[in-house]
């Protein structure tokens, strides 16, 4: 199963001006940041490209093994051009690492989770702060592309009372299965990881629970298309919040795992 490498050559967004012309007429007028944001947690500093100057904050993660640049790079900001421009939205690009946790096969599988968890404890603690307060509105959207969303609704359905509406286009859901591209093993990733697989842990959530984790108030969207590989993936999933009465939206649409896609959906629900 391929997720949507990207491959692209190294870039230095921070070389480039504030405000990005579009392959359009015209020029679209918002604010482009470039930052490094420092992070306690992981020991690092962390890229970021943060667009708009108004709106509620969406934090975007790109597909398997991308970068905080890619979304600019493949038309997504582009998309949602009218949104940035009228100040409904400001979009804060990251990155996920995928290379340093789930993908790096130098690790075992509990190491690569508990990488991942750490990750995560940085968007919880430090990145969603900063981006509701940079925006000064604590409505927060998360959007996810490919490997992207399976990050976006692992961390809304592990968090729902952080995330307002998940916006996750074309993502797996069974991170146990993804050992063809981890080379790790099913059965043992079944076990080591089913925290962090939403086909697993949130066949176990009850409405209830949804509700006392603060989900009440939490739009779960997933976007997919009819010749998109990871179809099935959203089909199951919206099967399994269905039958545990999880508030959720499924669309497929015409269209495939890639871009042109994703630039149309995210236009659509943002």
């Amino acid at each position: 199963m391929q997720l949507g490498f990207l491959g692209q050559a190294e870039r230095n967004p921070a070389e480039e001006k504030v405000g990005y012309v579009f392959p359009s007429p015209f020029f679209m007028s918002y604010t482009r940041r470039y930052l490094r944001f420092p992070s306690p947690i992981l020991g690092r500093e962390m890229e970021m490209l943060h667009f708009g100057h108004h709106g509620y904050p969406l934090i975007c993660l790109p597909t398997s093994n991308g970068r905080f640049f890619d979304l600019e790079d493949r038309g997504i900001i582009a998309s949602l051009g009218h949104h940035l421009e009228q100040g409904y939205l400001q979009a804060f690009c990251v990155d996920t690492l995928d290379w340093e946790t789930l993908f790096n096969r130098e690790l075992d599988v509990p190491q690569r989770r508990d990488r991942w968890l750490l990750l995560e404890q940085h968007w919880v603690e430090e990145l969603i702060p900063y981006a509701k307060a940079e925006a000064q509105n604590d409505f927060l959207v998360v959007a996810g592309f490919s490997l992207g969303a399976t990050h976006a609704v692992n961390l809304t359905c592990r968090h729902p009372g952080l995330v307002r509406r998940c916006l996750a286009l074309g993502g797996p859901y069974d991170v146990a299965a993804l050992g063809p591209i981890t080379g790790w093993d099913p059965q043992q990733a079944e076990q080591e990881l089913y925290f962090i697989n939403p086909l697993a842990y949130m066949s176990n959530m009850s409405r209830q629970l949804w509700d006392q984790l603060g989900g009440r108030n939490t739009e779960l969207k997933l976007l997919t298309a009819h010749r998109d590989h990871c179809l099935n993936d959203n089909l199951r999933l919206a099967e399994v919040l269905r039958r545990n009465d999880i508030p959720h939206h499924l669309e497929v649409w015409e269209g495939d795992h890639d871009w042109p896609t994703w630039q149309a959906q995210i236009r659509a629900f943002a």
